[in-house]
């Protein structure tokens, strides 16, 4: 009778086992679509006696493919971020070929003082050139208002991210609390270390970060720099948003307990991550594209300025047809005028809905009489006009913060700035394919080991219900022998 009940015991006791096991298969085919999931795996033992029983649940984890994982991770959200901005600035600024753009613009204006030139007494073409420049000087101050504009895109997206880097960081702090102190049941223990590397995951995004396991699976987060996130509590990251931008206007930095981690004077700078991406276009990207702006501008005044006729020359030179809120003193050549794109326009003394005279254009004297190329306004004088078309041509000085060099002609120094952003656009389109690549290829490393193959899962069903059939006819089999062992002592 005994040996009797103790195989009863361990037919109920596979019962048990098995249902759990099926519990599990069952629950990581469920959750096999989620990339965070990690596979479980129930640890069966036997007890003293034959019995089995399910001691413990593990999960399928590689802490090497993990940390690799959120170091790609990082670097493709910042090179995507880099990305998303100068394809928004590339679409505001306009393609280097098209129409719209400065280059372009500069272009048509020289184009107009050629057919001026060509026939300087007619005022049409006088008035066709002054539309030329008025289109130019609105195109800088468009495109000043849109990298301002891109630049405060990206001081948002910045505090928004700061934002989420505190929400993650807290309910990382909760997923660790519970894992350290051994809360709930195995099952829920698993689902935390599945919400904490999911925390890590999103965390990775918005920041680069290094992580180091300490006892008890505890986990302390230090960024790609060096700096404490996260060690047993999590530390404040944070940020002062700049509510208007303006040339000149430096964006404020993002710090983590205190410590800086964005801008050139940050001693431990995080290097990775969307954050980082987007100081990269906020304090650099723009503000060097504002710098091109400003010199193309400056160009302009500087060309278009007009010099002391008199037989003997004492005054300075004075602004010409390109004016800005410095005139009527022209900017020293070679030196960045922050801001000047913004504030360029055409000189109202050529604009007749402003009372002035396109004539100008031709025979100068918007300093005054003293600077009068054509005193006796003769209609067909051409002097300044050739004097002007050859300034697109000649080399003049530009400062090397733009970093487009030194020396150019406007022409070239305006193809060269129209090129740069292209470039690097494509430049960033090409990393952040890379990173987007490199990413794929290690989630897929690390879902082999960690995620749910439904054909192992299928095949573990099978195995299970072997087993669950067997324990089975045990049972069935000791039912019958106690029946009829209770029959014969009846």
């Amino acid at each position: 009778m005994s040996s009797l009940s103790s195989a009863l015991n361990y037919a109920i006791s596979g019962l048990t086992t098995t249902a759990a096991q099926t519990a599990l298969v069952a629950r990581n085919v469920t959750f096999a679509s989620d990339p965070d999931y990690s596979r479980k795996i129930a640890n069966v033992i036997t007890l003293p006696g034959g019995a089995s029983a399910v001691a413990s649940y593990s999960r399928s984890a590689d802490k090497r493919l993990l940390d690799k994982f959120l170091d790609v991770s990082s670097s493709a959200a910042g090179k995507q971020a880099i990305l998303d901005a100068l394809d928004r600035l590339s679409e505001t600024i306009g393609d280097p070929e098209s129409d719209s753009s400065i280059t372009a613009m500069a272009g048509k204006l020289q184009q107009s003082l050629q057919a001026y030139e060509a026939n300087p007494a007619n005022g049409v073409l006088a008035a066709d050139a002054l539309r030329m420049a008025t289109n130019l000087a609105n195109g800088l101050n468009q495109a000043t208002a849109a990298v301002q504009d891109v630049r405060k895109t990206a001081d948002e997206e910045m505090a928004a991210s700061v934002s989420r880097i505190n929400t993650l960081l807290d309910q990382f702090k909760v997923a660790n609390d519970a894992i350290v102190r051994g809360d709930g049941t195995a099952t829920q223990l698993a689902d935390n270390l599945d919400q904490r590397d999911r925390i890590l995951k999103q965390l990775s995004e918005e920041i680069g970060i290094r992580t180091t396991t300490r006892p008890n699976n505890d986990i302390a987060i230090y960024t790609d720099g060096g700096v404490t996130l996260f060690e047993t509590n999590p530390r404040k990251v944070t940020m002062e948003p700049t509510q208007t931008f303006q040339p000149g206007v430096a964006g404020q930095p993002v710090y983590v307990d205190g410590v800086r981690i964005t801008g050139l004077p940050a001693i431990m700078p995080s290097s990775t991550g969307k954050l980082q991406g987007l100081a990269e276009v906020r304090d650099r990207v723009t503000v060097t594209y504002q710098t091109q702006l400003d010199e193309i501008a400056r160009g302009l005044v500087e060309m278009f300025a007009e010099s002391d006729q008199q037989p003997v020359p004492s005054l300075p030179d004075a602004v010409g047809l390109f004016t800005y809120d410095g005139a009527p003193a022209v900017p020293p050549p070679g030196i960045i005028v922050t801001g000047l794109a913004g504030g360029i326009r055409v000189n109202p003394l050529a604009d007749p809905a402003q009372g002035g005279n396109p004539a100008l254009i031709r025979d100068g004297g918007f300093g005054g009489a003293a600077y009068s190329y054509n005193p006796t306004s003769a209609a067909g004088f051409q002097g300044r006009l050739a004097q002007l078309i050859g300034a697109f041509e000649t080399p003049r000085a530009f400062d090397q913060v733009a970093q487009l060099g030194s020396q150019a002609s406007l022409k070239t120094f305006g193809a060269n700035a129209s090129g740069w952003i292209e470039a690097k656009r494509q430049q960033a389109n090409q990393n952040a394919e890379f990173d987007q690549a490199l990413k794929s290829r290690t989630s897929e490393s690390l879902l082999r080991v960690t995620g749910v193959n439904i054909d192992e899962e299928m095949a573990a069903l099978l195995d299970l219900e072997k087993a669950y059939q067997a324990s089975s006819k045990v049972i069935s089999v000791i039912d019958g022998m106690l029946a009829q062992l209770l029959e014969a002592v009846g």
